[in-house]
């Protein structure tokens, strides 16, 4: 099953899960409309999280507790303001607790306050938020001077036709038609109990799984009227999708294995044993009150609880004052300043991959030239990197090679000679930033560059570019042979493994990987050995 076309079924069955009504779900969900139509109200709650982490080595456990108030307004179904409390100090004492570092935890009490507040506005497609929010952990915002960051997606990825058509009566007709032929074989178990005007719900994650697949299997009876139906849906609002997907779609219930649905859900309910969720509603005429507790476990590594209540009245003469010292970024923009200096840059020595253990220490492009952190890689190789902060210079010494670099100087010393650079070294976050090139090659090693479609990879080797390709080869068959013993370990047959390899792999690539898989086929051996 290719993985786009996947991807829509996944979607289409939780949409059709979530959408599944009993007349109890009804009730609910019109009690729940009528409040949302209210042309004011006000909303306070309180939240509780609480998060476990244990530590796979040591077995310890630590408890992460953080309290959140908050209070807000909503006009209509468009205007809202939330303004949040969290209590971080409970947090940070954990944080500083396993912290080695004094210079950490000064940087911990110097960046996060003990208590935080999030300034949150809603208007129509536009988001607004106060600017404290942003530069807790990112010096990127700091040169805003406005008082608040609002992110406006006008586009929202629908055209105008998309947008007209999905707030028209004729999508929710069509809507409520595909729910008709996709539920008409269907039964909701998880549904509301209802004393009065109070609704509970309790569920587990074991219960809402067994939903989704029971959905599934459903929907997949009467395919042929279901996926009419949703690709009527996607003409009418000029969704893209090529005759080749539409075909896919449509030949979809071929592929399905309900089988295979039920073991992928075997290793899900087993991950996230013990996670439930609960929630208790009451609607009066003038206020609804809520109480939710929801608790996710993760492969008995992380446990997150959180329990909240929460009680929104009316008022009709409800007003919200938006700010007015606003930066309005696009969505481009912002991702620009959240990522400035991302860059997805694999680093190999001899044709290994260089593993960066510390964040803050990535490699980097700047200007056009690959930088590293000098003590994060050339301790790697072998190299001694000593600081000097009276000059702001650092050494790089290697056998009987010396290199000298002054931050912000394009001049270097090289065993005691003078060398004009292409790049300075420079200081990002405490860290100190050289050129690659200049430095490895005054160590003997030859650097390459390969753009690889904009995920570089720099090769650092001091071997011949021959013995160079003939590892990476080496290598990439070694990764093969671990991925099809992996596969071959966790049950799959061969047909099944095939299957997986050539919706996930295609050309040379895949070659590769199934000439790997008959060498394991026909090894034992060389199978036992992965």
């Amino acid at each position: 099953m290719k993985k786009k076309i996947l991807s829509i079924f996944l979607v289409l069955i939780a949409a059709i899960t979530l959408g599944a009504c009993s007349a109890n779900t009804t009730a609910y969900l019109d009690a729940s409309q009528k409040v949302a139509d209210w042309k004011g109200s006000k909303v306070s709650g309180k939240l509780e999280y609480n998060i476990e982490v244990k530590d796979p080595e040591s077995k310890e456990t630590v408890n992460i507790k953080f309290p959140a108030s908050f209070t807000g307004e909503q006009v209509g179904q468009d205007k809202a303001h939330v303004l949040m409390d969290m209590d971080l100090s409970n947090l940070k004492k954990e944080i500083a607790k396993r912290s080695d570092s004094q210079e950490e935890i000064a940087g911990l009490n110097k960046d996060v306050p003990n208590k935080m507040k999030m300034d949150i506005f809603v208007k129509d497609n536009e988001i607004i938020m106060s600017k404290d929010i942003f530069t807790l952990n990112s010096d990127s915002f700091k040169d805003i001077k406005e008082d608040y960051i609002s992110i406006s997606n006008e586009e929202n990825g629908i055209s105008p036709k998309a947008t007209k058509y999905f707030n028209s009566e004729e999508f929710k007709t069509d809507l409520l038609n595909l729910m008709e032929v996709a539920l008409k074989d269907y039964k909701q178990e998880i549904d509301f109990k209802v004393e009065g005007n109070t609704y509970t719900l309790n569920t587990t994650s074991d219960a809402v799984i067994d939903e989704f697949i029971k959905s599934a299997d459903g929907v997949m009876k009467n395919w042929d009227e279901v996926s009419t139906s949703v690709l009527a849906i996607v003409d009418k609002a000029g969704l893209p999708m090529t005759e080749e997907d539409r075909k896919d779609f449509k030949e979809l219930n071929k592929e399905y294995k309900a089988e295979d649905l039920k073991e992928a859900a075997k290793g899900i309910k087993e991950t996230i044993k013990g996670s439930n969720l609960s929630e208790k509603t009451t609607f009066e005429e003038n206020k609804m009150i809520q109480e939710i507790a929801m608790k996710v476990n993760v492969a008995d590594f992380v446990k997150i609880s959180v329990k909240g209540n929460f009680d929104t009245v009316k008022d009709e003469n409800v007003k919200i004052n938006f700010p007015t010292s606003v930066k309005k970024l696009t969505s481009e923009e912002y991702l620009k300043l959240i990522m400035p200096e991302v860059n997805m840059l694999t680093v190999r020595v001899n044709g290994e991959d260089i593993t960066f253990e510390d964040p803050e220490a990535l490699p980097k492009i700047i200007n056009d030239r690959t930088m590293l952190a000098a003590r994060a890689f050339y301790e790697k190789i072998g190299a001694k990197v000593e600081w000097n902060g009276k000059d702001r210079s650092v050494t790089v010494s290697k056998d009987n090679d010396k290199i000298v670099l002054k931050i912000d100087s394009d001049k270097a010393l090289v065993n005691g000679k003078e060398v004009k650079l292409d790049s300075p070294a420079t200081i990002i976050k405490d860290k100190t930033y050289i050129p690659v090139r200049f430095v490895s090659e005054a160590f003997g090693y030859k650097v390459k560059y390969d753009a690889n479609e904009g995920m570089p990879i720099v090769d650092i080797f001091n071997i011949t570019e021959k013995e160079l390709e003939t590892k990476l080869q080496e290598l990439e068959k070694e990764e093969n042979y671990k991925m099809i013993a992996s596969m071959k370990s966790s049950g799959q047959k061969d047909e099944e493994i095939e299957e997986t390899l050539k919706n996930l792999y295609e050309g040379e690539e895949l070659d590769k990987i199934l000439a790997a898989k008959a060498d394991l086929d026909k090894d034992p051996e060389l199978l036992k050995k992965y």
